[in-house]
């Protein structure tokens, strides 16, 4: 028969005291985590009890129409769980079918729900007058979001035939590209200021093919300079380079590329305008 000593009797009841003693920390340890990191969790939550959004690249020109619409585009995603895994890629695709980013870089999450989103903006380059609503298109004639009132900042192409397509496609014509190719001939020029619009209504002539294909509006009233056909379609007639060194010198003369007169045509002569009878 085995026989314990008292020594070993202690040094027994001791190891298992101590077992139940681990045994008792460790499960009080997990529950303190457990409780940390639910205390942790309600504090971070607690401190970013409304995510934010910064558009670190927005041109200041466009975040004065784009960020209602963006901002409005993610609200409800933000009400969610912020920290949810696919939250950036859904965002990106909510974003993106705006119509205001021609294309993404990134949708960014940082702590504290912070996220920056980067992306390629569409820059408005003319407003489109079709029936009574007002749009605009970026440079690729590409339709932005929203109905406008009309403002001067742009030029504004009038006539144009198809209507127009949702929000982020191109809005197809060959009256949008010729009036999109006069806009960017006119910009840079002195007297640029002085035109308003591009009537494209009869371009191709086909409301009336005796008639001036293209005109540009000017601040007159009922103001018109006669451009004859779109830039890339002339036959007979003076070339873009030609049409725009007549105004430039009529700017130079009279301070008006109409040269003060209410309607001209600088399509015929490569010297010189005609005034209409």
């Amino acid at each position: 028969m085995n026989f314990l000593s008292d020594a070993q009797k202690r040094r027994r009841v001791s190891g298992v005291a101590f077992a139940v003693v681990m045994v008792g920390f460790l499960g009080a340890s997990g529950y303190a985590v457990t409780k940390l990191e639910a205390h942790v969790h309600h504090r971070v939550q607690a401190r970013v009890s409304a995510p934010t959004v910064t558009f670190v690249d927005l041109p200041i020109g466009v975040a004065d129409l784009a960020l209602d619409d963006l901002n409005a585009s993610v609200a409800d995603l933000l009400d969610g769980d912020w920290a949810a895994e696919s939250l950036c890629s859904t965002m990106a695709r909510h974003l993106t079918d705006t119509g205001w980013l021609a294309s993404l870089n990134f949708v960014r999450r940082l702590p504290d729900a912070r996220f920056q989103v980067s992306g390629v903006y569409r820059i408005p380059q003319a407003m489109v007058q079709y029936g009574d609503d007002f749009l605009l298109i970026d440079g690729h004639g590409t339709r932005l979001p929203g109905l406008y009132r009309y403002a001067p900042t742009w030029k504004l192409v009038q006539g144009v035939s198809l209507p127009p397509p949702p929000p982020g496609q191109r809005w197809n014509g060959q009256d949008i590209q010729t009036a999109l190719d006069l806009v960017r001939l006119i910009e840079p020029e002195l007297y640029s200021s002085q035109i308003t619009g591009v009537l494209v209504e009869n371009i191709g002539g086909r409301v009336a093919p005796s008639r001036c294909h293209v005109e540009l509006a000017t601040d007159r009233s009922g103001g018109r300079i006669r451009w004859g056909s779109g830039v890339g379609m002339e036959l007979e007639e003076n070339s873009p380079g030609q049409k725009l060194a007549i105004l430039r010198a009529n700017y130079g003369q009279t301070g008006r590329a109409d040269a003060n007169h209410a309607v001209i045509d600088v399509s015929t002569f490569p010297d010189r305008f005609t005034i209409s009878g």
